[in-house]
């Protein structure tokens, strides 16, 4: 991947384009950075809100786990 991921900005575009293979519509709602970690919270609902949950590891910009909504 792209190596150490420093802002929520990266890791909401990594979240964004790894989502987005699965999901048209996508808005971010929230990226948090806990000790190496981050977690990003995309809405991918359209009407209604459905959150989509990734975590990236901070170091690797690898994706950890994802889980994506039906």
């Amino acid at each position: 991947m792209a190596g150490e991921v420093k802002s929520a900005l990266e890791a909401t575009k990594i979240a964004k384009d790894y989502v987005g293979k699965y999901k048209f519509f996508l808005r971010p709602l929230k990226a948090v950075r806990e000790d190496d970690t981050w977690f990003v919270d995309l809405d991918v609902g359209g009407f209604n809100t459905i959150v989509a949950k990734v975590k990236i590891d901070a170091k690797s910009g690898e994706i950890i786990e994802y889980n994506i909504p039906e």
